[in-house]
């Protein structure tokens, strides 16, 4: 059965929001299989995310947690979900 869907708009705090984002990216580099040296082109986006670092704990305890806490199940498990190259760090069990 076909699942029926609805587009919703959702306010998050901003700077948590960039935090989130800065995670999910990491994510997605990694999981399309990008070497470390290349990581450095995430650094922009890092920094943008650790400038308001110390707000991170208000916006947390604030009325719009539960909405923090929605996007960053759903941006983070898309990232791990998104179809890409998996390079274990441990070798498989034998």
């Amino acid at each position: 059965m076909a699942v029926e869907t609805v587009n919703v708009s959702l306010a998050v705090p901003k700077e948590s929001k960039e935090v989130v984002d800065a995670l999910a990216g990491i994510v997605e580099h990694f999981k399309a299989g990008k070497p470390i040296a290349e990581a450095a082109a995430l650094l922009p986006q890092v920094m943008v995310a650790v400038d308001g670092y110390d707000k991170i704990a208000a916006e947390v305890g604030s009325e719009y947690n539960d909405e923090l806490a929605g996007y960053l199940v759903k941006r983070v498990l898309s990232a791990l979900k998104a179809p890409g190259i998996v390079n274990p760090i441990l070798p498989a069990a034998a």
